[in-house]
């Protein structure tokens, strides 16, 4: 028999004693008390009220040094069975556990090492904890563990705890800076009749009553942009999107994003807001705009380079994608560079993103706009007026190529997306996975009208784990995606 199934037999046999004796191990009610922080900055001899978890007890004879812990902080607390009784005192020390939760009373003073304590002069069971504490609170260290139970993680590592704050507060911060800037924050179906807004494998389901598939979104990008045809003119939805592709350091199936729309804007405006965002959300959450990523030092003082994806490949690659001008050629000049997953019937945009992704984006540092990708690229972006064969779209790339976001000026020519949609097509049925599907409806939107708008998307779990310098999104996912242990 393991010590955790002796340790849980015994928290039993101690809970029913207590509720033996009189104890309810269960309230529905706490008493008024204050934060353990707000108690630590009270002078000594204060009366206070706190409350908390157990996470430290110490038995010395007739006293017993303790730590209650609650979401502010940790605070050591004092049990003497002078101050309780003995019959009070003794029923702490025998039946009370690391993990449980208490409410204490008492006055503050000062130990000999210097301590602000309470002196407990009245406790009582909030919660009574049938399993132990990871390792007895030492810490919690095994990767499968921390992240399957991550309220064990939570408990046991304060830099856990760090991270899930910061993202919370990074997006509020989102929140607070689209509010202010007069967008309107709305909603869009997660279960979709049909997938469309990125270039990526959906998750498909069934609707029982309909006897209809359906799929989760992959973007929230066509219905935002029907809302700009309904007369919106700012809106943003802070989105749970889902992509059917691997799972590793940076990817997850589920992840979140903010992705808004914008009339009467361009590409460029969008590269001016997000020099506009990026440094205010990292100052709100206290992180500075230059920090180590790894061995490489980032700095995010705007502004950020402009580049061409056609002037990154021909920095890093060395090879002018111009030319090159069509599949045929490209491929044949691809076969020269080793690059993996591109096969003849690989398209034209797609072998172009691949020398990107193998030759440039594992070189770029300090934050860049990468601009002005191939058509073939993207099927909902407008094209360029001087040169049409590239479309007016944004990535912020840095740091080994981490894409931070995504936007463009967006298509409003039905036409041209009807083409565009078709091409998406043909690609599916040439067996591309990630095509998008032709959506008549979006299509008919277009055809009565969407003024010259401008839209982007950006990822909150990739943001996050960049300027906190973890080495995997989950990290700072609290509930990642994993696969179920074997029974």
């Amino acid at each position: 028999m393991s010590d955790e199934i002796r340790e849980d037999k015994v928290r039993l046999e101690r809970l029913e004693f207590l509720r033996s004796n009189g104890v309810n191990p269960y309230p529905s009610h706490t008493e008024e008390r204050i934060s353990v922080a707000e108690a630590l900055s009270k002078p000594e001899t204060t009366s206070v009220k706190i409350a908390g978890r157990l996470v430290a007890k110490r038995e010395m004879g007739k006293i017993s040094f303790s730590h209650i812990k609650d979401a502010s902080g940790k605070m050591q607390i004092a049990f003497s069975e002078k101050e309780l009784g003995k019959d009070s005192y003794k029923l702490f020390i025998k039946y009370f556990d690391l993990g449980d939760f208490l409410h204490v009373e008492g006055e503050l003073f000062i130990t000999h090492k210097g301590e602000l304590t309470v002196l407990v002069k009245k406790y009582d069971l909030l919660s009574k904890a049938l399993l132990p504490l990871p390792e007895k609170f030492h810490g919690l260290n095994d990767i499968e563990t921390r992240y399957r139970q991550r309220y064990l993680d939570l408990i046991a590592n304060d830099e856990s705890m760090r991270i899930a704050k910061i993202r919370s507060l990074i997006v509020r911060e989102i929140r607070n800076y689209f509010d202010s800037k007069g967008f309107f924050e709305v909603e869009t179906p997660v279960l979709q009749t049909l997938y469309g807004g990125a270039l990526a494998k959906p998750f498909t389901t069934h609707h029982n009553a309909l006897d209809i598939p359906l799929y989760l979104r992959v973007a929230p990008e066509l219905y935002l942009k029907r809302l700009i045809v309904g007369g919106f003119e700012k809106v943003y939805e802070i989105a749970k999107c889902f992509r059917n592709e691997g799972i590793d350091n940076n990817h997850n199936p589920e992840f979140t994003q903010v992705e808004f729309y914008w009339a009467y804007a361009n590409y460029q405006d969008l590269m001016d807001l997000v020099e506009d965002l990026l440094p205010k959300i990292i100052t709100t959450a206290g992180l500075p705009l230059k920090f180590k990523v790894g061995e490489d030092e980032v700095d995010f003082t705007p502004p950020y380079p402009r580049k061409t994806m056609r002037a990154l490949i021909k920095e890093y690659a060395k090879i002018d994608i111009e030319e090159f001008p069509d599949q045929k050629s490209l491929y044949a000049k691809i076969k020269d560079l080793h690059i993996d997953g591109v096969d003849a019937s690989t398209g034209y945009g797609k072998m172009v993103d691949e020398i990107y992704k193998t030759y440039a984006r594992p070189k770029i540092i300090n934050p860049v706009f990468m601009t002005d990708h191939p058509v073939e690229l993207s099927p909902l972006a407008k094209r360029k007026t001087d040169d049409p064969r590239y479309v007016e779209r944004l990535q912020l790339v840095c740091v080994g190529g981490n894409e931070l976001c995504n936007g463009f000026s967006e298509l409003n020519d039905p036409i041209d997306q009807e083409s565009r949609f078709k091409e998406q097509e043909r690609l599916s049925e040439a067996g591309d996975e990630e095509s998008m599907p032709y959506d008549e409806d979006f299509v008919t939107a277009l055809k009565h009208g969407m003024p010259p708008t401008a839209g982007l998307g950006m990822g909150i779990d990739r943001l996050i784990k960049l300027l906190l310098d973890t080495q995997n999104l989950k990290e700072v996912i609290l509930f990642p995606t994993l696969k179920p242990e074997n029974n």
